[in-house]
């Protein structure tokens, strides 16, 4: 379950902000990739695509995370659940104090009120929270069953599509190892 944690709090990051010059080098360091914790073929290949790639600038990755998960209008990759499922694709839906109940459950904080709670990266740092010994194996496979898994690949297919910097294109593989190995 360790391998596991540090896999959903890596992902959550990238998609919660922009990655950090510290995770940025990480993602670009050949030994760091070669030990990423999960080992699905779906981890594999976006470990790959890193490992190819030239590192992508903070400009770039500043503009890609703008575009995708933020939006100047609408994100391209819209990153909440509940406007995937509110009749009026409202974000802060019935799915977000969902969310907030799960998380007040296992003892798991966002750390900030600026955001809903339903922002995948922060379900993403909840299921590391709860791979840390804060719940049972059942309980994170029916979290990610519950909500997680329920629009994960609609960010993901987002992503796929818009994504222009390799840790970008590589989220979608790192995700799906994360989810994976949470089922």
């Amino acid at each position: 379950m360790d391998r596991l944690a540090i896999a959903a709090d890596i992902v959550g990051q990238l998609y919660l902000s922009v990655p950090r010059p510290e995770l940025r080098t990480a993602l670009n360091d050949e030994q760091f990739l070669r030990d990423w914790p999960l080992e699905d073929e779906h981890s594999a290949q976006a470990v790959q695509l890193l490992l190819e790639a030239e590192p992508d600038t903070e400009e770039e990755l500043k503009r890609d995370h703008l575009y995708l998960f933020t939006g100047i209008g609408a994100p391209l990759a819209q990153p909440y659940e509940s406007p995937y499922f509110s009749p009026d694709g409202l974000v802060m839906d019935t799915a977000t104090a969902e969310v907030t109940e799960v998380y007040r459950q296992v003892g798991f904080s966002t750390g900030t009120d600026t955001m809903p709670d339903d922002h995948i990266g922060f379900q993403l740092m909840c299921v590391g929270h709860m791979a840390r010994g804060h719940a049972s194996a059942n309980q994170i496979a029916a979290f990610v069953e519950q909500h997680l898994g329920r629009f994960a690949d609609k960010v993901m297919a987002g992503v796929d599509e818009n994504a222009r910097t390799a840790i970008y294109r590589a989220l979608p593989g790192l995700t799906r190892g994360v989810l994976a190995a949470a089922l």
